[in-house]
């Protein structure tokens, strides 16, 4: 647990714990500023994340510069292949937007659902990668899709947080400019914290399991 000098009252504690997200958020969107390291910035968040869900000591910059560095062969080599899914779905849902009819809208509908299960492989399998050793990618991501399934509790805030804004782009323009810039000041460094703080238990057992 992180140590703090701030007195010990329930809104100091609240206080310290949003300056955490901020700084984790911070972290987490500059990494992924060049579109390449998300994968290892992804990771790296959770690797934090997963120490403040544990009750363990942290140092936000250190601990991130740290796993940024260890895991960022594989971070990113599991980023560009999921990445290369992701731009396959948009297109199967750009096609469903050209074409009229049922077959528009079966084509809108598996991109959609598929699109769901990768968010969701995404985020699951990131924070598996910030937690535990993986010699392959896909393996954290297959790993990923399980945990997601066991956890659906985790694996719905990670959906809500990073895909939802694109969603009420879309359905309610004007909500999404009212909720972007909070999101732009909190929302990747939420979303890490709070799901880390959901996979918590399953970490949990799989720790017992290896040791």
């Amino acid at each position: 647990m992180k140590r703090s000098n701030l007195p010990d009252s329930p809104f100091f504690r609240a206080m310290d714990a949003l300056g955490d997200v901020f700084l984790l958020h911070l972290c987490w969107l500059i990494g992924c500023l060049p579109l390449v390291t998300v994968g290892a910035s992804t990771t790296a968040a959770f690797a934090v994340a997963d120490k403040m869900a544990a009750g363990q000591e942290y140092r936000i910059f250190h601990d991130y510069l740290k796993s940024f560095r260890r895991d960022f062969a594989l971070a990113t080599r599991s980023w560009l292949g999921m990445a290369a899914i992701g731009l396959l779905l948009w297109l199967d849902y750009q096609l469903g937007l050209a074409n009229s009819g049922s077959l528009g809208g079966m084509l809108i509908a598996a991109a959609a659902a598929l699109g769901i299960i990768w968010l969701a492989t995404l985020g699951c399998g990131f924070a598996l990668l910030g937690r535990f050793g993986y010699r392959r990618g896909r393996d954290a991501m297959r790993d990923g899709l399980r945990l997601g399934l066991a956890r659906p509790q985790a694996a719905l805030v990670w959906l809500l947080l990073m895909g939802g804004l694109p969603v009420l782009r879309g359905l309610a323009p004007a909500l999404f400019w009212y909720l972007f810039p909070l999101w732009l000041l909190l929302g990747g460094g939420f979303a890490i914290r709070l799901t880390a703080l959901l996979l918590r238990p399953a970490f949990e057992k799989i720790e017992k399991k290896q040791s």
